[in-house]
């Protein structure tokens, strides 16, 4: 499994600057635990059928939209789905509510594409947790894209 230690010496090996928040356990931002002022963002791992896993972090105000991502990604609707638990396990060591550009880690395979929703940009920060749903870590937009690149996985840029 994916832990805080891993996530927070990433951090430091790669001299990323980042602001931690301690809080209770929040597995949604829409979780009465969030603390206030946090970037609404989402992460979510989805899989097209057994060959591809698509890794997408987004603005939290903004419903998927299926239809446009697939045809971004330029395969069909009707084959991309949600992870499943096991999967996001597997893949990068986390469970639902717990999921995070840090456990990209764990993706030591490279079966994981990361897609950044354009809007993450215009975000002061971004949030990410470390590995654990009991702190978040803040960064700048150009730092996730360093450590998600010093990681392996170049983001793809996705729009609406």
């Amino acid at each position: 499994m994916a832990t805080e230690r891993e996530a927070i010496n990433l951090l430091n090996v790669l001299h990323i600057r980042y602001r931690r928040i301690d809080h209770p356990a929040i597995w949604t931002m829409d979780d009465p635990n969030t603390p206030p002022g946090l970037p609404p963002v989402k992460n979510l791992l989805l899989k097209q059928k057994k060959r591809d896993q698509f890794y997408l972090y987004l603005t939290d105000r903004k419903r998927v939209n299926f239809k446009s991502l697939a045809d971004q990604l330029e395969i069909a609707r009707s084959r991309l789905n949600f992870a499943s638990e096991e999967e996001l396990e597997s893949l990068l060591g986390v469970v639902s509510g717990m999921v995070t550009p840090l456990a990209l880690m764990h993706d030591t395979k490279n079966e994981v594409k990361v897609l950044l929703d354009a809007d993450l940009q215009q975000l002061p920060e971004i949030s990410a947790h470390p590995n654990i749903n009991t702190a978040t870590i803040l960064m700048s937009y150009q730092n996730l894209v360093k450590v998600l690149e010093k990681m392996g996985h170049t983001p793809k840029v996705i729009y609406d």
